[in-house]
């Protein structure tokens, strides 16, 4: 697995400015309802980025077609429709996350993870990634979860500071103690999670992302 896959994408910083002299219970939630679409792992029939709403598509790493639960494969239009929001709040076990989503690939099976950068965030070298692992523990055990037959979900996990599932570490209030992290999502195709990693190459791809930065 490339460990810069889940970072590639997020050009944009979103979220607000907490101040690292509040303690954990002065903390209040910071929600964000601007969703990032991902488009860099995906290719279209001749190997560009779609951009037609229609085009079928593909994912980057082995260039399997990305397929829904039903065994029809994706459209742009239907990998681009998750909208919802994230919701992050410090809790004295860690960083509570929790996102509520629609337009998700109806019956299909997710993961979240977290990225994470020092200072001064990302750039396309990913000099500055330091963390890449699953939300909540680090085994995997409560990051997943399957969308209803509308293409709803939630899921909500809290990650102890410490070590990432794939590499690195993340601090014990990531709001104060992070100076960027992503909620990233993945779509997995093989409709299967593989616990402290997303999976092999060709059975996931990254489908949308929420940003937070101080």
């Amino acid at each position: 697995m490339k460990t810069t896959s889940f970072a590639a994408l997020f050009l944009c910083a979103c979220g607000g400015t907490v101040s690292t002299t509040q303690s954990v219970q002065d903390l209040a939630p910071e929600r964000n309802s601007s969703i990032v679409h991902v488009p860099l792992f995906i290719r279209d029939a001749s190997g560009h980025i779609p951009a037609d709403s229609s085009a079928l598509i593909y994912e980057v790493r082995k260039g399997n077609p990305v397929l829904a639960p039903d065994g029809h494969q994706l459209t742009l239009a239907e990998f681009n429709a998750p909208q919802g929001r994230a919701s992050v709040k410090c809790v004295q076990q860690g960083t509570h996350a929790v996102l509520e989503l629609t337009g998700l690939i109806p019956d299909g099976v997710y993961t979240v993870w977290n990225v994470v950068f020092r200072s001064p965030g990302f750039d396309p070298t990913f000099a500055n990634l330091i963390g890449l692992g699953a939300i909540g523990e680090p085994d995997g055990s409560h990051n997943s979860f399957t969308a209803d037959s509308s293409g709803a979900a939630s899921v909500s996990a809290i990650t102890p500071g410490g070590l990432l599932s794939v590499f690195g570490s993340i601090a014990g209030c990531a709001l104060t103690g992070e100076f960027e992290f992503h909620l990233v999502g993945a779509y997995h195709i093989d409709g299967q999670t593989h616990g402290a990693t997303p999976g092999p190459d060709g059975t996931y791809v990254e489908q949308f992302g929420f940003i937070f930065k101080r």
